[in-house]
């Protein structure tokens, strides 16, 4: 692929976020009207603030994706369908969706290219020839996804690729994250993250302790990184942040663009320049590149868990709380300052007078100082403006009507307009006057190039009239150029239109009622003779260990599953593809869209991590956590203790600069400032893996009973087998446990 036809993408959460984006000089932005975007934070578009957005967006060439990348329920398809037919109506030019069901539903409907979206957690080959089957016209990789799994997915699916290249990285995989649902019913696949991940913990694992922010991911930055990922073949590089202020959008934008366009032709570009204009702007725990080349690489910085800035100086002393510093740069009133030192951040201010330093917090000398806001720089931002610049010829007959012709680069439109010139009675308008009007522009984006007049003599209009006719001139101006590149944009004719259905082998798992997830093989055989279980979900704490899987499968007397890994790449993919060849493995729990294809001739019951809340994908399945409708032929998770977050990175490698695996796996639990213990688990399939478990399990059984739900899932991973046989007898009530978003209704 040639460089330049690389996209750049760039976040908008507002108008002025757009209008720095396309001065930045970006391809695309991306953008969430008021409903069912996964940003509900940021001010987002109404419809009619949309059909402004997108007639100043293509007035610049640059395209409109709308991001409808929540979960769906069944009362929301309608509106959502809706929603997207009128988007499309004013010239949006693809959508973005999490949600299968609402895919298939608008698939058939609309003719603008759809994107999966990140939060479907496609990393691999076989994730992104499902998302092909199903007719899906681009995949946003997850951020998980290592360079090699790029390639690979270049070389075998005729799909266009997008990866992010920079902002905010999520420490759990991505669609996964149920720690907000938990912990505060907001949840994250429906646009309400509560960023939990952003709090203060205390880690311990394997006996060895931290305090900090241990799960608060570095900001990405793959400046140094966009050749490759273009040469493995990334379409287009996606900036993150339509949370984030105008100014970040303008020169991160304008950052990429700069880079872009010397990979383009060749030229040297100052990477150590750009990534200080980066970091200034907005910079958490000084970048990682992600994943590319270390499925494990450690993501996290404990330190600082907001913008961290650029390192200006030291603190000399303090005297009468006020910091007496030692900077290289001349501080100005209304700059942001952060302090920093050995063990953390220590304080922070706006500077008031550069002259008396007072600030917040236990600010020590020595602490390192950090410019957050630079007042200056951000004006300096705030006024970059993309503009046009039009060229007039207006043209007055008597009693005729005024016409204007406008021509900006090889482009002339000409505006027939409604107004009518008369002849003066006393005093004409004069050419000085029209020239006059129409160079002064209340448009922004509109910088006149050139006004000529052709009138006859003794034309009168009014100073009203006049402003009115370059106000409808401007307007038609922008339309008519608008129009021309929406006529461009791509229009799609589906020919893959697989569903769900089409694409996966299912027994109908009738004689099953109640399945038992579990991770340990001694509980497995305890369970075998047990008249409380009809099947076993078997998940392995170490998925190389081959001997083991047979020992489990060969032995059981209950019909039994495969709980396949939520993520599986590079290093991974060759052990799966092993399992994948094992004829004594008959029934597989799919937990991701990879495994539908990797596992194709195995029996397949979805799991809970697919994320089908609403009823359109009609497959049995294993319901997910944030459903709020328990179907009858749906199995409901009755006990768990909910994982809340996978993660790609070791959280003891983090903790101590030092590889988990030298000491097999690893347990551990991170307190909250409340208290609360969350518990830390690992297993291994290539690369090492570890998940985040809620402080209390969840526990519904009563209520499922009441209901008359017969279909259920006890997810016993990390239960004593005495505790396990328990909670199946129906014993245990004594357990403190959580009724996590329980408000299921049976249907």
């Amino acid at each position: 692929m040639n460089y330049s036809d690389v996209e750049l993408l760039a976040p908008a959460g507002n108008y002025e976020s757009l209008r720095q984006a396309v001065s930045g000089g970006t391809n695309a932005v991306y953008l969430g009207l008021k409903d069912f975007s996964a940003r509900a934070k940021a001010a987002n578009f109404s419809l009619e603030e949309l059909e402004s957005a997108i007639e100043y967006a293509h007035l610049f060439g640059v395209k409109v994706y709308i991001a409808v990348n929540t979960l769906i329920k069944d009362n929301e398809i309608p509106t959502a369908v809706s929603l997207i037919k009128k988007a499309e109506s004013l010239g949006a030019d693809a959508f973005i969706l999490q949600d299968i069901g609402l895919f298939q539903r608008i698939r058939d409907i609309t003719s603008a290219p759809i994107h999966a979206s990140t939060q479907m957690g496609i990393h691999n080959v076989y994730g992104a020839r499902i998302a092909k089957k199903l007719g899906f016209d681009r995949i946003i990789l997850s951020r998980e996804t290592t360079l090699n799994d790029i390639r690979e997915i270049k070389n075998s699916v005729d799909i266009e690729i997008e990866a992010f290249v920079h902002g905010a990285l999520c420490v759990a995989f991505s669609g996964n994250c149920l720690f907000s649902s938990v912990a505060s019913g907001y949840s994250g696949n429906r646009g309400k993250c509560m960023q939990f991940c952003r709090k203060k913990y205390e880690i311990e694992i394997n006996g060895e302790r931290g305090k900090g922010y241990y799960l608060s991911a570095k900001d990405l930055c793959r400046l140094s990184n966009l050749k490759e990922l273009i040469d493995c073949g990334v379409t287009s590089l996606k900036i993150e942040g339509r949370m984030r202020r105008p100014e970040y959008v303008g020169e991160s934008t304008a950052v990429y663009r700069e880079a872009l366009n010397a990979l383009t032709c060749g030229n040297k570009f100052d990477i150590k320049s750009a990534l200080r204009r980066l970091k200034l702007i907005f910079n958490r725990g000084d970048y990682c590149e992600g994943y590319l080349h270390d499925g494990t690489e450690n993501v996290v910085y404990p330190l600082v868990q907001g913008h961290k800035g650029i390192k200006i100086g030291t603190v000399k002393k303090i005297l009468n709380r006020k910091a007496i510093l030692d900077t290289e740069k001349v501080l100005n009133a209304g700059d942001g300052i952060k302090f920093i030192g050995k063990y953390g951040e220590t304080g922070g201010c706006e500077v008031k007078n550069k002259e008396t330093i007072t600030y917040e917090g236990k600010v020590c000398a020595d602490d390192g100082v950090f410019l957050t806001t630079d007042t200056e720089i951000i004006k300096s931002i705030s006024k970059r403006n993309k503009t046009i610049a039009p060229s007039y010829t207006i043209t007055l007959n008597k009693w005729k009507y005024a016409t204007v012709s406008a021509t900006v680069g090889n482009e002339t439109v000409v505006y027939e307009s409604d107004i009518k010139t008369e002849q003066a009675r006393t005093a004409p308008i004069s050419e000085s006057q029209i020239v006059s009007i129409f160079e002064k522009s209340q448009t922004d984006f509109i910088n006149v190039e050139s006004v000529c007049v052709n009138m006859e003599n003794d034309i009168f209009l009014t100073i009203g009239q006049l402003k009115e006719l370059r106000r409808q001139t401007e307007k038609y101006l922008i339309h008519s150029l608008s129009e021309k590149n929406t006529a461009t944009k791509s229009t799609i004719k589906r020919t893959n239109k697989c569903t769900m259905a089409d694409i996966i082998h299912q027994n109908r798992f009738n004689s099953l009622n109640i399945l038992v997830q579990c991770d340990s093989i001694d509980l497995i055989n305890d369970l075998n003779s047990s008249k409380y279980v009809d099947g076993i979900i078997y998940s392995p704490k170490d998925y190389s260990d081959f001997e083991s899987l047979e020992k489990v499968f060969s032995c059981a007397r209950n019909e039994i599953f495969l709980d396949t890994p939520i993520i599986a790449r590079g290093k991974d993919l060759k052990i799966l593809r092993q399992i994948a060849q094992l004829n004594y493995i008959e029934n597989i729990v799919a937990n991701n869209l990879y495994a539908i294809e990797l596992f194709s001739d195995k029996n397949i019951l979805l799991g809970a991590s697919m994320n089908l809340i609403n009823s359109v994908v009609e497959l049995e399945k294993i319901a997910p956590l944030e459903c709020d409708k328990v179907y009858k032929n749906d199995y409901v998770t009755a006990f768990s203790r909910l994982p809340l977050m996978t993660f790609a990175h070791c959280p003891y490698k983090n903790l101590r600069s030092r590889c988990a695996n030298k000491c097999n796996g690893f347990e551990g639990t991170l307190k909250d400032e409340r208290g609360n213990n969350f518990f830390l688990t690992h297993y291994k399939i290539g690369y090492c893996y570890s998940q985040l478990l809620n402080v209390r399990p969840m526990d519904i059984r009563s209520e499922l009973t009441t209901i008359g739900h017969k279909r259920k899932v006890f997810d016993l991973r990390n239960c004593s087998n005495d505790l396990a046989k328990s909670i199946l007898c129906g014993m245990s009530n004594e357990i403190d446990h959580t009724h996590f978003n329980y408000n299921k209704q049976l249907r």
